[in-house]
């Protein structure tokens, strides 16, 4: 069976709207569709009228992106997103998302590109991230397409890079919890080694992306192995962003039924 547990809309730097991941929910024949937009749950209304109509079964999630590396990113799914703090937090993470936009802007401009914040924030519906900058960038013709900002002035090492100001991912654990939901690791060929998959699992993360999209069959086992031991819930998503996003993948992951069984026990 085929789910979408990793996917992202307008509401933070994808380029589909919500209705439109639904639609394409229904052509891949999914049985489940969860939105994780970054650090944003505002999808949800749109998302549960359009799954409605639809007659998919949907959920609404998170991803929260951590301080220090923009390589830890924390998926929160079961939510209550009316729980005390939950939203303020969010509001808060997105507000230090823009702080750093406007410090890369800076930066874009002391380089000679004429590109201002205006610019970056016309695209964001509402997280605003790095690939909306990227997308300044190339409606100004600076760049051809995300990849190239990023591999020109964004990521880590180039000129215009601004470090992370989300939380520390012990702390992305904790909001997830105390909202009632369960923490997992996403794409986690980037989080580091072993020693660092252990500090978060010893933060309390309950699951890891094992079945995403870019994992070849030897992480898939791996990390397989290594959940399995902890007894951590095997996720998996395609992070689908939309056309234009150079990771416009098919939604889905194929599930075998024994971890889809334990995944809906656990979000249901």
């Amino acid at each position: 069976m085929r789910v979408e547990l990793h996917c992202h809309s307008l509401f933070s730097d994808g380029t589909l709207s919500v209705t439109q991941l639904v639609e394409r929910a229904v052509k891949s024949r999914l049985e489940l569709l969860i939105l994780t937009d970054h650090d944003s749950v505002s999808g949800g209304p749109e998302l549960f009228a359009a799954a409605g109509a639809a007659g998919l079964a949907a959920r609404l999630g998170i991803e929260i992106n951590c301080a220090g590396t923009d390589q830890i990113h924390i998926l929160g799914y079961g939510l209550r997103v009316d729980a005390e703090g939950f939203a303020e937090r969010l509001a808060d993470f997105r507000e230090r998302r823009i702080v750093r936009a406007r410090m890369i802007v800076e930066k874009l401009r002391a380089l000679g590109c004429a590109v201002d914040y205006d610019d970056v924030r016309a695209s964001a519906q509402e997280t605003l991230g790095r690939p909306h900058v990227a997308d300044a960038l190339r409606r100004k013709g600076i760049v051809k397409s995300r990849q190239e900002a990023f591999d020109r002035f964004l990521a880590k090492g180039k000129a215009a890079y601004v470090p992370p100001m989300g939380p520390s991912p012990e702390e992305a654990i904790s909001l997830i919890r105390d909202a009632g939901g369960f923490a997992c690791l996403a794409h986690p060929q980037t989080a580091g080694k072993a020693p660092e998959l252990e500090k978060l699992f010893r933060a309390g993360l309950e699951g890891i992306e094992v079945h995403y999209g870019a994992h070849t069959p030897s992480q898939r086992l791996a990390y397989g192995d290594w959940a399995e031991k902890r007894r951590l819930l095997a996720c998996g998503g395609s992070d689908c962003h939309g056309p234009g996003t150079g990771r416009d993948a098919r939604l889905g992951v194929e599930y075998g039924e024994a971890a889809y069984g334990a995944l809906m026990e656990r979000i249901f």
